[in-house]
């Protein structure tokens, strides 16, 4: 016996208030856990730093940052671009997967045993990857429905979807392959940050501002082309960073190359149509149109540090990819509330406030951060306490 499921092709639609809500309760498990690690755990974190580094970088990727970015991608983009996003029962598994994995990490953490913490975050990482990898589905969807619509969904489809399962099955591998090699669990963090959420925030960007907005910043033939390119230039970037550590390149020719990437994309951005089409008042997200402008100081700092002009310490994540969470990637999220305005027509005044509060603690946390790099450069020390204020604020 057989039967046709009928739904409306967008009841998704609405599906990322279920998603960031998953987000903002494991943020705060998150930043509960960052704070029993300064504090109570300091002697099992001591002990075991790049363990307990990767287990919470990997929480942050692909658990929480993951969720919002999935609001965005299967549920904000198949109401702008007509297409049809997740499927009711795969929402319910992925986010039952991606917090789960989050939960039993930070059980692993909070142990403060090394057994029980390698146990927990390997159930807790495969979990997170399965997640992703289950995600393959809504973004086939999407990307089976660029070939028809020709180059109206833009390159999101193609950034996302090819990625998603490499990126589960390559962090559950470099996970268990750490003992093996020495670099892996940097190597998987690279791909995560330095790649995958840069493609990926830039590609909303892209969507955002040519479809959403119209201003038709790179042509619909030159997409694809500026997207390669862009690819290919984060790739090298990566691939020099492992070249450098086995001494095959030297300093100031990797950092060069982790400077170019972020340039080029601000570039062809064209930052000056940008802002001739924001003093013609035309109607705009102000965190998108922020984020356009962070991309460069994301170059500036990535070369600064890699030439070792302001230092970091084991436990600090990078500045630049802070800056590329706090400058971009949490302003490029702002789709979210931008797009839940239009949907109700007419903003409420707490709406417009917290679009406000947002738009500038995100960026002064990422102000904060910039301040940290200079600070460290000009002293020749880590400023972690700097730092950890940005990301409070």
């Amino acid at each position: 016996m057989g039967f046709e499921l009928q739904r409306k092709p967008h009841w998704s639609a609405g599906s990322y208030i279920d998603l960031v809500l998953a987000a903002v309760s494991m943020q705060i498990l998150f930043f509960i856990t960052a704070l029993w690690v300064g504090t109570s755990g300091t002697e099992f974190y001591q002990d075991n730093t790049t363990e307990v580094n990767h287990a919470m970088r990997i929480q942050l990727g692909l658990g929480w940052l993951m969720c919002i970015l999935a609001g965005i991608g299967f549920s904000i983009l198949p109401l702008i671009y007509d297409v049809i996003g997740f499927e009711r029962t795969l929402m319910r598994v992925y986010v039952g997967m991606n917090v789960s994995g989050q939960v039993i990490i930070t059980a692993g953490i909070l142990s403060g045993n090394l057994s029980i913490f390698n146990s927990f975050t390997t159930i807790g990482i495969t979990l997170l990857a399965a997640s992703v990898v289950c995600l393959w589905s809504p973004a086939l969807t999407i990307f089976k429905n660029n070939s028809d619509n020709g180059k109206k969904v833009g390159p999101f489809s193609y950034a996302l979807g090819s990625f998603l399962p490499i990126i589960g099955i390559f962090t559950m591998a470099c996970w268990a392959l750490r003992d093996e090699f020495e670099s892996a669990l940097d190597l998987s963090e690279r791909i995560l940050f330095d790649l995958f959420f840069s493609l990926s925030l830039i590609a909303i960007i892209i969507s955002h501002i040519n479809r959403r907005l119209d201003w038709r910043i790179i042509q619909p033939d030159n997409t694809g082309k500026v997207f390669g390119v862009y690819a290919s230039l984060l790739l090298i970037s990566i691939v020099a960073k492992s070249l450098y550590e086995a001494d095959d390149i030297s300093t100031r020719v990797v950092a060069v190359l982790q400077f170019i990437p972020y340039i080029f994309i601000f570039m062809m951005l064209k930052p000056i149509k940008i802002i001739a089409q924001i003093r013609n008042e035309k109607p705009h997200n102000k965190m998108v149109i922020a984020s356009v402008f962070w991309l460069p100081v994301i170059g500036v700092a990535a070369y600064i540090e890699m030439m070792g002009y302001a230092q970091t310490t084991d436990a600090m994540m990078s500045y630049y990819r802070w800056i590329l969470i706090f400058g971009v990637a949490f302003q490029v999220f702002g789709v979210l509330l931008h797009t839940s305005m239009k949907i109700t027509k007419d903003a409420t005044e707490g709406q417009k406030d917290t679009f406000w509060v947002s738009l500038i603690t995100v960026n002064f946390g990422a102000l904060i951060t910039v301040y940290a790099l200079l600070s460290s450069w000009q002293t020749g020390e880590p400023r972690d306490n700097i730092a950890r204020l940005g990301i409070g604020v």
